[in-house]
């Protein structure tokens, strides 16, 4: 099988129609009076929030911000910037109360210092870890040791993205609402996503079928700004985790083993072109995070 350099041919344009018939399809489906979304100011929800723009009033669209406390100003103020630019009605709602009587916050006892990295905060609170790796931590993510730092760290990031399903949903059922998530396929297939999060969650996922790089030529397609395409893949969630790329090595390579992984490619062919290393660490988050794609598991 050839690989090509991107996952495969894609057409933005195309792949536009398809998703406005979709995202309409579904809205007259449901009878909803609009749409919501969760806008991070990422590159994910800002392009969702064009395409929603594109296929609905702007009077009709929602757009929530739920930051915490450790969340970083700027992906905030590039929210509302998104919001203000296309029209949308916007509001922000801090989550940090909720989650600090809730005892999140002593899971990890630290507040966010932009530039750090993981590493660094670990050995801040007296965890030295040795060798900490994208592949090792990841890996451990799937099944963590009870009660270790790594499963606090699980627990400490999940609940954020859990508690703005829940805020979404609240607000979508009182304005009689369609919820519209914006995950991408990427972070489907290697776990790199809050399970039963507001990036799991949603009455239609317009791009969870196209890999981050795809929508990263959607986006650019679609007119998003510069400094939102530019930014890094930051979940904005846990202290020292500020690009998810990172953690995959490269998203346009990730893609094409993911694609490769999916679609049959023999993994010979994948070791040959990738290397030996990268490849095992993306094929060992895609099969150690199945699991989660998967669930619930039912009897037949």
């Amino acid at each position: 099988m050839k690989l090509q350099n991107t996952p495969i041919g894609f057409d933005p344009a195309a792949a536009e129609v398809e998703i406005i018939r979709l995202l309409t399809a579904r809205f007259q489906k449901l009878q909803r009076a609009g749409v919501v979304i969760g806008l991070s100011g990422g590159l994910d929800s800002s392009a969702v929030a064009y395409l929603l723009a594109r296929a609905f009033d702007r009077d009709q669209i929602h757009a929530l911000n739920l930051p915490d406390r450790d969340s970083k100003s700027h992906h905030r103020q590039d929210a509302a910037k998104i919001a203000a630019n296309l029209g949308l009605i916007f509001q922000c709602e801090d989550i940090s109360p909720t989650l600090e009587s809730l005892g999140v916050y002593d899971l990890l006892p630290l507040r966010f210092a932009p530039g750090r990295k993981l590493k660094e905060i670990l050995v801040q609170v007296g965890k030295k870890v040795e060798n900490l790796t994208a592949e090792n931590v990841l890996a451990a993510r799937f099944s963590p040791k009870p009660n270790s730092l790594v499963a606090k760290g699980n627990a400490y990031g999940m609940i954020k993205h859990r508690l703005r399903m829940v805020k979404i949903y609240h607000y979508a059922n009182i304005h009689n609402l369609m919820v519209v998530g914006a995950a991408n396929k990427t972070e489907l297939l290697t776990g790199t996503f809050a399970q039963w999060g507001c990036d799991q969650c949603a009455d239609v996922m317009p791009v969870i079928h196209l890999f981050r790089s795809q929508v990263e030529v959607l986006a650019e397609y679609l007119g998003v700004p510069v400094k939102i395409r530019q930014k890094p893949a930051d979940p904005d969630i846990i202290p020292g985790v500020n690009n998810k790329e990172e953690l995959l090595g490269s998203f346009l390579i990730a893609d094409q083993i993911l694609w490769g992984l999916e679609n049959g490619a023999s993994h010979e062919a994948l070791v040959e072109k990738f290397g030996r290393e990268l490849f095992q660490h993306i094929k060992t988050v895609y099969d150690e995070s199945r699991f989660m794609r998967e669930a619930p598991y039912t009897l037949e």
